[in-house]
């Protein structure tokens, strides 16, 4: 509804139309002179009674952002490769910059003295902080596809109580040992730190390339063994 007024006062600007001439037309058009008092029925009548008189709606210009853009800043590159990173370990629903420009819209509002930063490349002053957010989003997320992803990997393991492992943080330092143990690579005990993180994200996923079955599978194999 929002939109459609703004809509028609953009026609109204263009038309040069007065407003004793566009409150006339109005009742005209939707019995009401008055675009708030309209449901969309009606605004959508007075837009079509604007496009009679030689209105023309603009198509809205997909704004486009290059790594170009980024590469001018280096807290902003960072911020880039860290989004880039999500989409390529498939966290993300939509993956460029526009998207990574909006999430960025909603976080500053927060760090801007509760105003909104309209533009990624304006983004400078606050980009340690949206850094450090969005690596947090990032754990996240990972954590949570760690849990769908390798959960069914864990009910091999008869050692390993499912029923205990309720919290999500847990379930993922279970997930990093019982990987690095399986592939025999060294366990850094620092996992605080989010590049460690972000390796054993990448070695669990290598983990259930190289050892994740179905359970009939896994049921057929030991069937095998036995016979």
């Amino acid at each position: 509804m929002k939109k459609l007024i703004q809509l028609i006062q953009i026609a109204k600007r263009d038309l040069n139309m007065d407003d004793d001439v566009y409150r006339a037309n109005l009742k005209v058009w939707a019995g009401i002179d008055s675009t708030t008092k309209m449901d969309k029925k009606q605004l959508d009548k007075v837009i079509k009674g604007m496009e009679k008189l030689g209105f023309k709606k603009k198509k809205p210009v997909k704004r486009k952002i290059d790594q170009a853009l980024l590469d001018k800043e280096p807290r902003l590159k960072k911020l880039g490769q860290v989004w880039t990173m999500m989409k390529a370990h498939k966290l993300l629903e939509n993956g460029s910059y526009i998207a990574l420009e909006n999430w960025c819209v909603k976080q500053s509002k927060s760090l801007n003295d509760g105003k909104e930063i309209e533009r990624l490349d304006w983004m400078a002053p606050i980009s340690n902080e949206l850094i450090e957010r969005l690596k947090r989003y990032h754990l996240r997320l990972m954590k949570q596809a760690m849990t769908v992803k390798i959960a069914a990997v864990l009910r091999y393991y008869k050692d390993l109580d499912m029923e205990s492992l309720d919290d999500s943080t847990e379930m993922f330092a279970v997930q990093t040992n019982l990987q690095a143990s399986r592939l025999n690579i060294p366990v850094n005990m620092q996992r605080a730190r989010y590049l460690t993180i972000l390796q054993a994200f990448e070695d669990c996923n290598e983990f259930i390339k190289r050892f994740g079955i179905s359970v009939d599978q896994a049921k057929e194999a030991g069937n095998a063994k036995t016979s």
